[in-house]
């Protein structure tokens, strides 16, 4: 008995150290508050070669990891846009990014708007949008979307070993070939194959980097533009909005006008105008030409009856 209990023991020991027991509904839901917890306090760091591992990483049952490509962009109010992009910039760069393009502009002589493009490490892009929002005056929009990759990940990769193997056994035939031509007919194809896996290879490291570091778009507009002018509770901007808006409307109701003048009207005057146009000229000239001959049957006749009185009395005579 004492053997058998030491048997059983020793089998217990060895299950608790090569696995895990399943956890209960309670501490499953711990696990995974702890999990999130963890991940929120990696913030905006600097972590391109985590996210570049789990990336393309895969567990042991060889599940591929999911590819994600994630952007955002947002609109923001700040104090001093020249300020609040270099503080941005710096931010960027100090975390592993960097900045694609920036633009300000002169919107009048006490204020300037800005625009940036920047590109995160994957792993902060959620800490990148809220330490942003926490640096301007106010957030007036703010758009993420993600695109999953992963599928034509695995697919370009698939057929990239697939080319690879076909190049290697190309490249055999090298040492088979007989005659000049044949080898050149095998370096084309060879070259052809090299071609196609250096665009998969592209193509993969486009998804790589795509996925490992984000992108967000950043509009940057002054206060003191946000601010709405008031004058003893009127709002001049109110009222040019009005007007601008209608003169927007009367524009295009004249623009769409002017369309349905030219597309619509002018071909149905050509059609019906034009031979409208050819009956009454020649109805006009018909009448002219009657007119012509009236007239002159007329003047006959007169002619007529003054020499018919002419004769009258000397024949009386």
């Amino acid at each position: 008995m004492a053997a058998l209990l030491a048997g059983c023991a020793t089998r217990a020991e060895d299950a608790t150290e090569g696995s895990f027991a399943p956890a209960s509904a309670p501490q499953a839901v711990e696990m995974e508050m702890a999990v999130e917890e963890s991940a929120a306090d990696m913030g905006f760091r600097n972590d391109a070669a985590y996210n570049q591992t789990t990336l393309t990483s895969q567990d042991t049952d060889g599940i591929q990891e999911r590819i994600i490509i994630r952007t955002a962009d947002m609109g923001i109010v700040v104090v001093d846009t020249e300020e609040s992009m270099k503080t941005i910039s710096q931010m960027v760069e100090e975390n592993g990014g960097w900045v694609v393009s920036s633009s300000v502009f002169q919107y009048d002589e006490n204020a300037k708007t800005g625009n940036m493009s920047v590109r995160i490490p994957s792993g902060g892009f959620d800490s990148f949008l809220e330490a942003v929002g926490l640096m301007s005056v106010e957030v007036t929009r703010i758009s993420t979307s993600g695109q999953d990759v992963t599928e034509e990940y695995v697919d370009v990769s698939a057929r990239l070993d697939n080319l690879e193997a076909t190049a290697e056994r190309v490249r055999s035939f090298l040492d088979e070939t007989k005659t000049v031509e044949e080898a050149l007919e095998v370096n084309r194809e060879l070259s052809q194959l090299e071609g196609e896996i250096e665009a998969m290879k592209g193509r993969l490291q486009y998804l790589e980097q795509s996925a490992a570091f984000s992108m967000v778009t950043i509009d940057l507009t002054p206060d003191i533009l946000s601010q709405p002018i008031e004058v003893g509770g009127w709002q001049p901007q109110g009222v040019a909005r009005s007007a601008v808006e209608t003169l927007i409307d009367t524009m295009q109701t004249l623009i769409d006008i002017g369309i349905w003048l030219v597309i619509y009207v002018l071909p149905l005057v050509l059609i019906v105008g034009i031979p409208l146009w050819f009956v009454i000229r020649f109805i006009r000239r018909r009448r002219a030409a009657r007119r012509v001959e009236k007239v002159g049957t007329a003047d006959s006749k007169d002619s007529t009856d003054s020499i018919d009185g002419a004769d009258g009395p000397d024949s009386a005579e």
